[in-house]
């Protein structure tokens, strides 16, 4: 008998469809074949720019990150104006010439006695911060790497890169500074402390942000800069030169006036004005600036204001003795306290 063949009962239609039939089953394999190789390839890429990622050098440290991850140093417990370098070298600066200048490179620091301490500026292309503490009753001025001037107040803290890298100048600052910022309208200037951050290009300020002190404030000289507030409710302003802007950490308000900008940096020459303050607020200054512990005897006369301007080239005893001549109280001294006391 002869053999039957599948052809023989198949029409040229049914061997059409079953030759695409088997076809597209061929190809479903093929592209099956090819979406498992791009998923593995996918993966491998995703695999290598996770390693990629994960061992890229981590980005320059933010200063805020290295002030709250260093070791929290109380100014007033140095002995006199104390430099501490990026190595972590401890440099007192002794006398009365206490001023700090860096090279442009950051790598020199000249101090005030005309020694020169050689330091690294960068360590793995990131800059190194230094620190420099004023103690109450000192006080310090000193060029940065960039060219700008900074005066420190007493009872300061001033957190700075030895070296400006990247594309903002940012410094941190606990107390009162003034600063002469040099012009450089590619790398902005800011200053950072616990409740605000002001930005310039190239400016004369003044800044006050105090651990102790319920207000922030600044006050600008000339040029223009920028504040934000860390109270983000609280919206950020530009002032403009005779402008004092100030931040209440307690009631959570901004405010803005226009001042006689001497009376805020008439103490980078050793004098002190005042106009209708309190002495509460008086007496702060000269214990900040006199190292020496002033105690009111009563709220009523902490509320007292006076008008007037301080030589703070006199003793303490000189200038406080100089205030209650016009204003209603006495003092007494014993044992570096003063104690303010009503004359009735």
């Amino acid at each position: 008998m002869k053999k039957k063949h599948l052809d023989d009962d198949l029409t040229n239609l049914d061997k059409q469809n079953l030759r695409s039939r088997i076809i597209d089953s061929a190809n479903q394999v093929k592209a099956k074949k090819r979406k498992n190789r791009i998923l593995m390839v996918a993966a491998s890429v995703v695999i290598l720019v996770g390693i990629s990622l994960f061992y890229q050098p981590k980005s320059e440290q933010a200063i805020e990150s290295f002030v709250e991850t260093s070791t929290d140093i109380d100014v007033n417990k140095v002995d006199g104006v104390t430099l501490i370098l990026g190595s972590g070298d401890n440099l007192n600066l002794d006398g009365e010439n206490t001023t700090v200048k860096y090279s442009k490179s950051g790598e020199e620091v000249v101090l005030g006695s005309g020694k020169t301490v050689n330091q690294k500026s960068t360590r793995n292309e990131k800059a190194l911060y230094n620190t420099i503490l004023v103690p109450f009753g000192k006080r310090t001025d000193l060029k940065l790497s960039d060219g700008s001037m900074v005066w420190l107040n007493s009872g300061s803290k001033l957190v700075y890169p030895a070296v400006f890298n990247g594309n903002s100048r940012e410094v941190y600052l606990e107390g009162e500074a003034i600063f002469e910022v040099s012009h450089n309208p590619q790398k902005p200037f800011k200053v950072l402390s616990v409740n605000q951050e002001v930005e310039v290009l190239g400016t004369v300020f003044n800044v006050s942000s105090y651990k102790d002190d319920d207000l922030s404030f600044t006050v600008l000289k000339s040029g223009s800069v920028k504040i934000n507030y860390s109270d983000k409710a609280v919206k950020g302003i530009k002032i403009k030169p005779g402008t004092f802007a100030s931040y209440n950490a307690v009631s959570k308000e901004a405010k803005t006036k226009e001042v006689n900008i001497n009376d805020y940096f008439s103490w980078r020459d050793g004098f002190l004005n005042f106009k209708k303050d309190n002495l509460k607020h008086i007496m702060t200054k000269l214990s900040r600036y006199y190292n020496v512990q002033i105690v009111i005897e009563s709220e009523d006369l902490a509320a007292q204001t006076f008008s007037g301007n301080l030589d703070l080239k006199e003793n303490v005893t000189k200038v406080i003795q100089l205030i209650g001549e016009t204003s209603n109280f006495e003092f007494s001294s014993d044992n570096e306290k003063i104690t303010i006391i009503n004359s009735n």
